[in-house]
């Protein structure tokens, strides 16, 4: 190979080098690059995402703002109303109130000429009054003549009043004391008819309570002198150290078991088992 051919081959050979070497540093420029845009470009659409979300959360405060200006400006409208209303009324109360103030003054006026015929009647009424308290002194004396023979009637009615009434007192409080008579005879005889006994009658009879049921009592008989006959309507009183307490009515006796089955008909205390009983006490309460 000639010397030129082999010049040709080597600056082939360098400028191929040069070539790669100037291409690779190109791409790697390239692709640098073209990160930077996709991150810029992937920035740019964050941004405008959130420029959109910001924009549209400020159309909405838009909206509310503008539903509450409405509000608002309603509000003020029908306050303007009211107070235009409230602004009339003012005014017809003033007119009223003025009506009213004059009306005052006529009656003021009315009032004081009433005021001065008043006094002129009231002179007058005085001095007929006067006249007519002289004229009657000399009629009170003649009055007073008739009222003193008037009560000295009166007087003497009453006391013959007083004496019939007595005599009527009288007949009613015997018409009474025959009524209770009558009425006390006929709970007498019914009592008689129920069973009940004369306590004259009953015999002497003493015991103490063996059994005790409500008002139901049983009662022992260990006294009978006479060994008189137990009859139902007898009443026993039931007593022990504390006092009295009730009347037994004897309703059945078994003459076996000296036993008189009893129902207590006055009930005074709370009686038990051991109390005693007698029929020389009965009926004392």
């Amino acid at each position: 190979m000639s010397p030129i051919g082999r010049v040709f081959i080597v600056l082939n050979v360098i400028l191929a080098g040069a070539f790669v070497g100037f291409s690779g540093t190109f791409l790697q420029r390239q692709h640098v690059w073209k990160v930077k845009f996709e991150d810029e470009h992937q920035a740019r659409d964050a941004e405008n995402k959130a420029n959109a979300i910001k924009i549209s959360n400020a159309e909405g405060q838009y909206a509310s703002a503008s539903a509450d200006k409405a509000v608002v400006e309603q509000k003020l409208s029908q306050m303007t109303i009211d107070r235009d209303s409230k602004a009339d009324e003012i005014k017809g109360q003033a007119a009223r109130l003025a009506s009213y103030n004059d009306d005052l003054k006529k009656l003021m006026s009315i009032a004081e000429a009433s005021k001065t015929s008043s006094d002129t009647a009231l002179e007058r009424a005085s001095q007929a009054f006067k006249q007519a308290t002289d004229d009657e002194k000399t009629r009170d004396d003649a009055v007073r003549a008739k009222d003193t023979a008037e009560a000295e009637n009166r007087a003497l009615k009453a006391e013959v009043a007083k004496l019939n009434g007595t005599v009527t007192d009288k007949d009613l409080a015997i018409a009474g004391l025959t009524k209770d008579k009558n009425e006390l005879q006929l709970l007498v005889d019914v009592a008689t008819a129920r069973g009940f006994v004369k306590l004259d009658a009953v015999p002497a009879l003493a015991g103490t309570v063996s059994n005790v049921s409500g008002r139901l009592v049983t009662i022992a008989i260990t006294s009978n002198p006479g060994n008189a006959e137990v009859k139902p309507g007898y009443m026993l009183a039931v007593w022990d150290a504390s006092g009295y307490k009730g009347e037994a009515r004897v309703t059945d006796y078994d003459a076996g078991a000296k036993a008189a089955f009893c129902t207590m008909d006055i009930v005074k205390g709370d009686v038990k088992l051991g109390d005693s009983a007698s029929t020389k006490l009965a009926g004392s309460k």
